[in-house]
């Protein structure tokens, strides 16, 4: 492992984590309000009570209200909310989902691909309740089954979780034409649509869900800042949710959630025009490179993706573990994907992009690693 500045190449530093999906690139007007806060006086004061600033801006962006957005400290705060608050409200609903839920833990089951964020399900079997994992598979190219989800949903009503662009294996799982028949036929289920990864993809191609939860209360859409803004350091995310909803997570807040500093910072975000567009063209170009270069290795499958990670499989019997464990000895973390319900994943690893100097040196240490 090297262990000296010289020893690595321009633009190249030690350890380096390529496990998580963190945002290579802040927005230029992000760097601005870094710029205009270097002084002793600038972060003195608290930002409002509910963020309100950033609800509006938030608003804005999403073609939203901004009673319609819970804002935390990062998406993993919101996961751990919502799920649990989904379920105690939909269960006590009805009599008999209680009992269902204190005789089987089916009262109210969450639906979701067996490739998905696995917190999700790890989070739903921890609080008893019934995991359906409908399967999804690399030779349909991970295409989701929409019908499957009806099926599942025509014999309980519960809660479906879809990370769209998936995460991780970074394709868009489903659109508005074929979400919004379940959203009508199944008003008593809920819909949680994962849109952390939303902005790596043009929306003249794939149209976003967030505006739409104000025509749908069974519709729930989480984002983040820590992707495709770059402020994963800063940890800001949020909900868009029935104002309802919001305002009972909200209740189990204090307030000045997040700081005047992240506040700032998200209203630069949202505001530059000129970011996404430049961020899609850049991963596009970093995605290709990463993908060709790691599979021109020999015996390793790269899938496509549209997100700024690349899902990879070995296709001659060696494990994502072993590469992971090798490349922890190079300073270099990469994501294997640990087993859920029926389902292992042992030939798949993920890789984060980051910046061209340390794509090209991932690459290389794969390599190095592979020929050992």
């Amino acid at each position: 492992m090297p262990t000296a500045a010289t020893d690595l190449p321009e633009g190249v530093s030690l350890p380096l984590n390529l496990g998580l999906n963190d945002g290579t690139y802040m927005p230029e007007a992000c760097v601005e309000v870094m710029k205009n806060n270097c002084h002793r006086l600038a972060l003195r004061n608290y930002t409002n009570l509910d963020n309100r600033p950033l609800k509006e801006a938030i608003a804005a962006f999403d073609n939203i209200t901004p009673e319609h957005v819970f804002l935390h400290n990062g998406s993993g705060p919101i996961l751990k909310m919502v799920i649990p608050q989904i379920i105690r409200s939909r269960i006590k609903a009805s009599p008999r989902r209680i009992v269902r839920h204190m005789v089987s833990g089916n009262g109210y089951p969450v639906i979701t691909p067996s490739f998905t964020y696995s917190k999700v399900p790890k989070k739903a079997a921890e609080i008893g309740l019934t995991l359906h994992m409908v399967p999804i598979t690399p030779e349909s190219g991970f295409k989701l089954d929409i019908d499957q989800f009806d099926a599942k949903l025509a014999k309980a009503d519960g809660v479906v979780y879809i990370a769209n662009p998936n995460n991780p294996t970074g394709n868009v799982l489903v659109t508005r034409d074929q979400l919004i028949p379940l959203l009508e036929k199944y008003p008593e289920s809920r819909f949680w649509i994962d849109e952390a990864y939303v902005q790596y993809v043009d929306p003249a191609e794939h149209q976003y869900f967030a505006e739409l939860v104000p025509h749908y209360p069974n519709l729930f859409v989480s984002r983040t800042f820590s992707f495709a803004w770059g402020l994963a350091g800063v940890r800001m995310g949020y909900m868009v949710a029935n104002p309802n909803s919001t305002a009972e997570m909200e209740s189990q807040l204090t307030g000045y959630t997040l700081g005047t500093l992240h506040e700032e910072l998200g209203i630069a975000a949202l505001g530059d025009k000129e970011h996404l567009p430049w961020l899609r063209q850049e991963c596009a170009e970093q995605r290709k490179v990463l993908s060709e270069g790691i599979t021109a290795l020999g015996g390793i499958e790269a899938f496509p993706s549209q997100a700024n990670y690349v899902l990879f499989r070995f296709t001659d019997g060696r494990t994502g573990e072993m590469l992971k464990r090798k490349m922890a000895d190079q300073g270099i973390a990469i994501k294997v994907l640990a087993p859920l319900a029926d389902y292992s994943y042992d030939p798949y690893f993920r890789i984060t992009l980051g910046t061209a100097a340390e794509n090209q040196f991932v690459i290389q240490k794969v390599a190095e690693c592979l020929a050992e």
